[in-house]
Protein backbone atom coordinates (compact mmCIF):
# COMPACT_ATOMS: atom_id res chain seq x y z
CA UNK A 1 0.00 0.00 0.00
CA UNK A 2 3.04 2.29 -0.59
CA UNK A 3 2.05 4.69 -3.10
CA UNK A 4 3.14 8.38 -4.12
CA UNK A 5 1.76 10.77 -2.01
CA UNK A 6 1.08 13.13 -5.18
CA UNK A 7 -0.73 10.93 -7.29
CA UNK A 8 -3.05 9.38 -4.15
CA UNK A 9 -3.88 12.87 -3.00
CA UNK A 10 -4.72 14.39 -6.37
CA UNK A 11 -7.56 13.57 -8.41
CA UNK A 12 -6.71 15.73 -11.84
CA UNK A 13 -9.30 14.96 -13.89
CA UNK A 14 -8.97 11.55 -15.73
CA UNK A 15 -8.11 9.22 -13.52
CA UNK A 16 -11.09 9.68 -11.28
CA UNK A 17 -13.30 10.12 -13.90
CA UNK A 18 -12.17 7.36 -15.76
CA UNK A 19 -13.11 5.09 -13.13
CA UNK A 20 -16.00 6.98 -12.38
CA UNK A 21 -17.67 6.38 -15.39
CA UNK A 22 -17.06 2.64 -15.72
CA UNK A 23 -18.56 2.28 -11.96
CA UNK A 24 -21.96 4.09 -12.53
CA UNK A 25 -23.00 3.86 -16.24
CA UNK A 26 -26.85 5.44 -15.95
CA UNK A 27 -26.69 9.03 -15.91
CA UNK A 28 -28.70 10.88 -13.20
CA UNK A 29 -30.19 14.47 -13.39
CA UNK A 30 -28.18 17.43 -11.83
CA UNK A 31 -28.51 18.29 -8.37
CA UNK A 32 -30.65 20.76 -6.89
CA UNK A 33 -28.82 23.84 -5.80
CA UNK A 34 -29.45 24.55 -2.16
CA UNK A 35 -27.86 26.38 0.55
CA UNK A 36 -24.83 24.83 2.54
CA UNK A 37 -26.44 24.69 5.73
CA UNK A 38 -29.87 23.10 4.52
CA UNK A 39 -28.06 20.36 2.68
CA UNK A 40 -28.76 16.89 3.81
CA UNK A 41 -26.11 14.18 4.06
CA UNK A 42 -24.88 10.58 4.08
CA UNK A 43 -22.06 8.83 5.38
CA UNK A 44 -19.74 7.55 2.71
CA UNK A 45 -16.56 4.91 3.67
CA UNK A 46 -13.65 3.81 2.56
CA UNK A 47 -14.46 0.19 3.96
CA UNK A 48 -11.19 -1.64 4.25
CA UNK A 49 -9.47 1.40 6.52
CA UNK A 50 -13.50 2.39 7.85
CA UNK A 51 -12.99 6.04 6.66
CA UNK A 52 -16.00 7.21 6.83
CA UNK A 53 -17.58 10.97 5.95
CA UNK A 54 -20.38 13.01 5.56
CA UNK A 55 -21.40 14.26 2.31
CA UNK A 56 -24.34 15.52 0.41
CA UNK A 57 -27.15 13.27 -0.31
CA UNK A 58 -27.62 14.22 -3.70
CA UNK A 59 -24.21 13.75 -4.70
CA UNK A 60 -22.98 10.66 -6.81
CA UNK A 61 -20.49 8.18 -5.79
CA UNK A 62 -18.66 7.51 -9.05
CA UNK A 63 -16.72 4.59 -8.02
CA UNK A 64 -13.89 3.75 -5.95
CA UNK A 65 -10.19 4.91 -6.77
CA UNK A 66 -6.59 4.04 -5.65
CA UNK A 67 -7.23 0.01 -5.45
CA UNK A 68 -9.88 0.82 -3.24
CA UNK A 69 -8.46 3.21 -0.68
CA UNK A 70 -10.34 5.93 -1.98
CA UNK A 71 -13.68 6.80 -3.46
CA UNK A 72 -15.28 9.86 -5.80
CA UNK A 73 -18.49 11.64 -5.50
CA UNK A 74 -20.00 14.46 -7.81
CA UNK A 75 -22.54 16.80 -7.42
CA UNK A 76 -23.75 16.07 -10.75
CA UNK A 77 -23.04 13.88 -13.97
CA UNK A 78 -22.71 15.87 -17.30
CA UNK A 79 -24.11 15.68 -20.32
CA UNK A 80 -22.48 14.91 -23.60
CA UNK A 81 -19.68 17.10 -24.90
CA UNK A 82 -18.87 18.17 -21.34
CA UNK A 83 -15.36 18.22 -19.93
CA UNK A 84 -15.44 15.79 -16.88
CA UNK A 85 -12.94 18.22 -15.17
CA UNK A 86 -15.66 21.00 -14.80
CA UNK A 87 -17.58 18.80 -12.43
CA UNK A 88 -17.32 19.54 -9.11
CA UNK A 89 -15.88 16.84 -7.19
CA UNK A 90 -14.73 15.45 -3.78
CA UNK A 91 -12.27 12.93 -3.38
CA UNK A 92 -11.53 10.75 -0.28
CA UNK A 93 -8.84 8.77 0.59
CA UNK A 94 -6.10 7.14 3.19
CA UNK A 95 -2.52 6.16 2.45
CA UNK A 96 0.07 4.38 4.36
CA UNK A 97 2.79 7.01 3.84
CA UNK A 98 6.19 5.92 2.62
CA UNK A 99 9.51 6.69 4.90
CA UNK A 100 11.85 8.90 4.16
CA UNK A 101 14.69 7.39 1.65
CA UNK A 102 17.72 8.53 4.29
CA UNK A 103 15.37 5.75 6.30
CA UNK A 104 14.62 9.04 8.94
CA UNK A 105 11.19 7.68 9.39
CA UNK A 106 7.44 8.95 7.60
CA UNK A 107 7.64 12.98 6.81
CA UNK A 108 6.31 15.48 8.34
CA UNK A 109 2.80 16.86 7.68
CA UNK A 110 4.24 19.95 6.63
CA UNK A 111 6.25 18.05 3.78
CA UNK A 112 3.43 16.20 2.65
CA UNK A 113 1.60 19.38 2.16
CA UNK A 114 4.80 20.77 0.03
CA UNK A 115 4.24 17.89 -2.28
CA UNK A 116 0.63 18.66 -2.97
CA UNK A 117 2.10 22.34 -4.00
CA UNK A 118 4.37 20.60 -6.63
CA UNK A 119 2.49 20.63 -9.77
CA UNK A 120 2.84 18.13 -12.34
CA UNK A 121 2.35 17.59 -16.40
CA UNK A 122 1.14 20.93 -18.06
CA UNK A 123 0.15 22.40 -14.96
CA UNK A 124 0.90 25.43 -12.54
CA UNK A 125 -0.17 26.15 -9.72
CA UNK A 126 -0.83 29.15 -6.97
CA UNK A 127 -0.89 28.50 -3.44
CA UNK A 128 -4.15 30.45 -2.05
CA UNK A 129 -4.20 29.35 1.41
CA UNK A 130 -2.59 27.14 4.19
CA UNK A 131 -3.97 26.69 7.21
CA UNK A 132 -2.93 24.30 10.07
CA UNK A 133 -5.51 23.27 12.82
CA UNK A 134 -7.01 20.38 14.95
CA UNK A 135 -10.02 17.74 13.38
CA UNK A 136 -11.58 15.76 16.02
CA UNK A 137 -8.41 16.11 17.81
CA UNK A 138 -5.88 14.65 15.31
CA UNK A 139 -3.35 17.01 13.22
CA UNK A 140 -4.26 18.42 10.08
CA UNK A 141 -3.25 20.95 7.70
CA UNK A 142 -6.22 22.47 4.70
CA UNK A 143 -4.24 23.92 1.33
CA UNK A 144 -6.11 25.91 -0.79
CA UNK A 145 -4.67 26.13 -4.39
CA UNK A 146 -5.60 27.21 -8.40
CA UNK A 147 -4.39 24.82 -10.74
CA UNK A 148 -4.01 26.28 -14.64
CA UNK A 149 -3.37 23.96 -17.47
CA UNK A 150 -1.50 25.06 -19.74
CA UNK A 151 -2.66 22.62 -21.95
CA UNK A 152 -6.16 23.57 -21.93
CA UNK A 153 -5.82 26.92 -20.85
CA UNK A 154 -8.66 26.20 -18.00
CA UNK A 155 -8.40 27.27 -14.32
CA UNK A 156 -9.77 24.82 -11.58
CA UNK A 157 -9.55 25.82 -7.40
CA UNK A 158 -8.26 22.28 -5.36
CA UNK A 159 -9.12 22.42 -1.84
CA UNK A 160 -7.03 19.62 0.13
CA UNK A 161 -7.24 18.39 3.78
CA UNK A 162 -4.68 16.08 5.12
CA UNK A 163 -5.41 14.65 8.40
CA UNK A 164 -2.72 12.34 10.04
CA UNK A 165 -4.23 9.25 11.80
CA UNK A 166 -4.10 7.47 15.27
CA UNK A 167 -3.34 4.41 13.25
CA UNK A 168 -0.25 5.55 11.02
CA UNK A 169 -2.17 6.73 8.11
CA UNK A 170 -2.51 9.99 6.52
CA UNK A 171 -6.41 10.87 5.33
CA UNK A 172 -7.13 13.47 2.28
CA UNK A 173 -10.10 15.17 1.24
CA UNK A 174 -10.20 17.25 -1.93
CA UNK A 175 -12.52 18.83 -3.41
CA UNK A 176 -11.99 20.24 -6.90
CA UNK A 177 -14.16 22.39 -8.83
CA UNK A 178 -14.35 25.34 -11.21
CA UNK A 179 -13.10 28.74 -9.48
CA UNK A 180 -16.97 30.35 -9.79
CA UNK A 181 -17.98 27.49 -8.16
CA UNK A 182 -15.71 27.75 -4.90
CA UNK A 183 -17.20 30.51 -2.47
CA UNK A 184 -20.60 28.24 -3.15
CA UNK A 185 -19.07 24.74 -2.29
CA UNK A 186 -16.28 25.23 0.03
CA UNK A 187 -18.84 25.08 3.14
CA UNK A 188 -19.81 21.61 1.82
CA UNK A 189 -16.40 20.73 1.27
CA UNK A 190 -15.62 22.36 5.16
CA UNK A 191 -18.31 20.10 6.57
CA UNK A 192 -17.29 17.10 5.18
CA UNK A 193 -13.37 17.45 6.39
CA UNK A 194 -14.91 17.90 9.82
CA UNK A 195 -17.43 14.67 9.97
CA UNK A 196 -14.08 12.71 8.96
CA UNK A 197 -13.84 9.49 11.15
CA UNK A 198 -12.45 6.07 11.58
CA UNK A 199 -14.82 3.09 11.94
CA UNK A 200 -12.49 0.18 13.78
CA UNK A 201 -13.48 -3.29 11.83
CA UNK A 202 -15.94 -5.00 12.95
CA UNK A 203 -15.21 -8.36 15.18
CA UNK A 204 -15.39 -11.52 13.56
CA UNK A 205 -18.27 -13.71 14.31
CA UNK A 206 -17.64 -16.69 17.04
CA UNK A 207 -18.41 -19.14 14.17
CA UNK A 208 -15.77 -17.69 12.30
CA UNK A 209 -12.90 -17.74 14.26
CA UNK A 210 -13.81 -21.69 15.56
CA UNK A 211 -13.57 -22.08 11.77
CA UNK A 212 -10.50 -21.11 11.46
CA UNK A 213 -9.14 -23.13 14.38
CA UNK A 214 -10.64 -26.02 12.73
Amino acid sequence: MKLLIAKLILCSGVLCFGVGAQAQSSPKPAAPTHKASTVAGRTECVQPVGLCVTVPSSWQRLGDVFEGLGFVVSESRPGPGVDPATWPQITVAAMDVPEKKDGGGAPSLDSLVDTVLTPGGSFTSETLQRTRLLLNGNEAEIVRIREHDEGSKTDVIEAVALIVGDDGLVYSIALRCPPQDFTRLEPIFQKTVHSWRVKPPAPESQSTQDSEKK
